[in-house]
This record gives structure tokens, C-alpha cells and sequence, in this order.
């Protein structure tokens, strides 16, 4: 259970984020049919200043014992469309995790658990809520944000599907890809106009499925 979920993606983006588009998101978050926590993310906003906030808890349970858990939070600070600062924490059943990035003019400086370097270029974070992570259809090297490593992505547009018992119609994509650890990302993600709306991710034999609050029937 200790590689479940190494590729939790977290938030940031260093191309333009639309601080009007963007609201607030809370995914129900179920493991093989039981739920196991959620995902959430809240977005502050003041003039050209956005903050997002996001926190995500998972308990999978067996027989009654707390069997792997998961708790990971991450701030940022945007200006002007610009991320000038990410600050994560992770506690992945046990082992701790980080990663920290800083704007300093035009260098992004990355320290985490597993890379510390400055880098010149625009990278794109491992951000599911940024649509500019698949706007474009291409492939992209993308930072794991749990620990500021980088994952190869490779992402396909797969058309668009009705979701939520054909009450949302979005697009879909496919994300695959492997961590610096070696595992495997497996990713089938949804969006409507530009926002994240599902995402359903398969580790270690489980399907991890996230729905939207607000179209969750479980609840």
C-alpha cells in the first residue's frame, strides 16, 4: 500500500492562470467502490493576487485497521498570472515528503525531497485543476510537486464523454507516465469548460475514482 499514490498531483503552473475562471473544487474521492477520503481545493483571489489552497486526505482501511494513509497539503502565491511561490508537505503512510519553489526573478528555484536545482525554463507542475496542463494535446515533462521531481507525461485527447449519469458532457484524457520512483501513472481525466470536473487513477491493482461533490450519489 505504500506506493498507492505517489502521483497526487498538487497545485501550480507557471503558464497563465485566469484568476475569473477559476472556482473552488471538492472531489469525493473512493477507492474499488468504498470511500477513502477527498480532495479539495480552494482558491483565494484579490485583484491580480490568486492563492489556492489545496488539501487532500485518504484512510484506506481493512477489517477495521487503518491499513495505508495519506495527507498532503499545498499553498501557492500568484501574481499577475505568475507563480512566485509553492510550498507543499506530505505525509505519505509515514514517510515524509516536500517540495518548495521560489521565483527569483526570471530563474524557479525547486527544493524538495528529491531535487534540488534552478532552472531557467517553463515547467508545468503536476496541477490536474490547470487545464493548461492538456489545452495544447502534447506531451510534457511536468514537476511532481509532492517532492519536486519530474514525470514524462504522455497525454492523448481521447473525445468527449457524458459523465455523472449524462448529466455533464467533458472532455477526456488520457495521462500516462513514470515517477522517478519507477512506478507506473495511470491517469483517465475529465474537464468542462477548462475546469477539472473527474479524474479515475489505477495503483498497486485499485482503481482510485474521484467525483465531484455536487454529482456524488453516495452522498
Amino acid at each position: 500500500m505504500k506506493s498507492l499514490l505517489i502521483i497526487v498531483i498538487l497545485l501550480g503552473n507557471f503558464l497563465e492562470v485566469k484568476s475569473t475562471e477559476l472556482k473552488d473544487i471538492h472531489f469525493n474521492v473512493y477507492r474499488n467502490g468504498s470511500k477513502i477520503g477527498y480532495h479539495k481545493i480552494n482558491f483565494n483571489k484579490n485583484n491580480n493576487s490568486v492563492n489556492p489552497f489545496v488539501e487532500i486526505k485518504f484512510e484506506v482501511t481493512f477489517l477495521g485497521f487503518t491499513v495505508y494513509n495519506y495527507f498532503h497539503q499545498n499553498n501557492e502565491n500568484w501574481f499577475n498570472n505568475s507563480l512566485v511561490q509553492l510550498k507543499s508537505k506530505t505525509d505519505k503512510d509515514g514517510e515524509n515528503l516536500f517540495c518548495n519553489v521560489n521565483k527569483i526573478n526570471n530563474s524557479i528555484s525547486l527544493d524538495g525531497t528529491n531535487n534540488k536545482e534552478k532552472i531557467n525554463d517553463i515547467i508545468i507542475p503536476s496541477s490536474y485543476w490547470n487545464y493548461d496542463l492538456v489545452k495544447d494535446k502534447k506531451d510534457k515533462t511536468v514537476l511532481n510537486t509532492q517532492d519536486c521531481s519530474f514525470i514524462d507525461f504522455k497525454i492523448n485527447y481521447l473525445g468527449e464523454d457524458n459523465i455523472y449519469n449524462n448529466e455533464m458532457l467533458a472532455e477526456h484524457f488520457k495521462l500516462t507516465g513514470k515517477e522517478i520512483t519507477g512506478d507506473d501513472v495511470d491517469i483517465d481525466i475529465w474537464y468542462k469548460d477548462s475546469q477539472w470536473v473527474k479524474m479515475i487513477f489505477y495503483k498497486d491493482g485499485s482503481e482510485i475514482e474521484y467525483f465531484l461533490k455536487d454529482f456524488d450519489n453516495n452522498e
